[in-house]
């Protein structure tokens, strides 16, 4: 009995790691390089910083030897927000009381981390800090089979294990591999995935980029994660340069494709198209459109922050005045599913191969960084859309039909 409480006690010591202040603590990962070694009470211990300019989701603020985020609860728009408290390795971590009751505790820089989102994972990855994944989700992993950039970012970290699926985690991986936090994806509302992550004592960060409103406050969520590994500086940086790259889209585009009728959808049965998913007014797409001047033929009747399926003659009376569709199948599945069903030929854009869709080669790569490298994004769209302001480029992610 008392070497099972002493085993029972070491286990919870490397859980809750030194400095540990409570169940809702992530432990002591941090290299001894990273850690404050002559702690003073008042001193900053976060030289670099961010500012929130674009997300209406998440703002963040530094108290010292600690830093706050907090995130709306995408999930549950009525419960409270979810809070993060990051403390510096060396200090200690402040009274889990008051407005701090409730929260994550993190000591950072985080060194051990697991992932289920790909966004995250492309975030993670342009930090350089590939090497702190120890775990995956099985669906990202299994993309390392058909795609190089995961395979890259598999072999950088080390081999990682599998900690399940984001809607179903294997709590003993996750608490096996000691991980400091399990970057998610906060999908809104209707789903669980946070709050059961939470309720289950795992150190779940939502990362909910695709639910905002603008395309640069998805990119900017990079600064969050960032937060975690005391990266602000190179997160800063980077936004910045993606931000200047968009704008530079946009005043190429602007006032250029008034006019056009275009359409944000997939038709592919294999990723869940029963015949035409639509996106409308409410996603970060739609809202794309409407800032390079073009008219969204699924904007009415459509608020969806995904979108929504339409039967056959919803779709063809809704779409009956489009001459341009963006799909984002991959070009070889949209192609078979057109084929597939004729109906689709009485879509202009489909009998005309006026559209774009997503590249076949490193579809999966692209998947992951699109919310991130809106840059890339914007480019793409305006390139489809007007060719002849962008002569002899092509898109990166997505490729013209003909």
């Amino acid at each position: 009995m008392k070497r099972l409480i002493s085993s029972t006690v070491a286990l919870l010591l490397v859980l809750t790691g030194c400095g540990a202040s409570g169940p809702g603590t992530s432990g002591d990962r941090a290299g001894t390089s990273d850690c404050v070694t002559d702690y003073a009470d008042g001193r900053d211990y976060f030289p670099d910083k961010s500012t929130v300019t674009e997300s209406d989701l998440w703002s963040i603020d530094y108290h010292g030897s600690y830093k706050t985020i907090t995130l709306d609860d995408t999930e549950n728009a009525d419960g409270p927000d979810l809070k993060y408290v990051l403390y510096r390795c060396g200090t200690p971590p402040p009274p889990a009381d008051g407005d701090l009751a409730g929260a994550l505790f993190v000591q950072v820089p985080v060194t051990t981390v697991s992932v289920t989102s790909f966004n995250a994972l492309a975030m993670v990855d342009r930090l350089g800090r590939n090497g702190t994944i120890k775990g995956l989700s099985g669906q990202l992993l299994n993309n390392g089979t058909k795609d190089e950039w995961y395979a890259g970012v598999i072999d950088a970290a080390g081999k990682p294990m599998s900690i399940g699926e984001y809607t179903d985690l294997d709590k003993e991986a996750v608490l096996g591999l000691q991980n400091q936090v399990v970057f998610m994806s906060g999908f809104g509302k209707g789903f669980d995935d946070i709050g059961n992550a939470r309720a289950a004592g795992l150190p779940a960060v939502s990362v909910s980029n695709r639910l905002e409103r603008d395309a640069l406050a998805s990119a900017e969520w990079l600064k969050m994660v960032a937060a975690f590994y005391n990266a602000e500086a190179a997160a800063n940086t980077e936004f910045d340069a993606i931000k200047s790259r968009y704008d530079e889209v946009v005043s190429t585009v602007s006032g250029k494709v008034g006019g056009r009728k275009a359409g944000y959808l997939c038709v592919a049965a294999e990723r869940g198209c029963e015949f035409v998913h639509g996106h409308g007014t409410e996603t970060l797409v739609g809202r794309l459109l409407a800032r390079l001047g073009v008219d969204n033929v699924f904007a009415a009747d459509n608020p969806a922050p995904n979108g929504q399926p339409y039967d056959f003659e919803k779709a063809v009376g809704t779409a009956a005045d489009a001459d341009f569709f963006i799909v984002y199948d991959p070009l070889n599945l949209t192609r078979a599913a057109l084929a597939a069903d004729p109906r689709t030929s009485r879509f202009k854009p489909f009998k005309d191969n006026n559209f774009i869709a997503g590249v076949d080669a490193n579809f999966e790569e692209c998947r992951a960084k699109t919310y991130l490298d809106v840059d890339v994004l914007i480019r793409d769209f305006a390139i489809g859309l007007a060719p002849e302001l962008f002569p002899g480029a092509e898109g990166t992610c997505f490729a013209r039909a003909s």
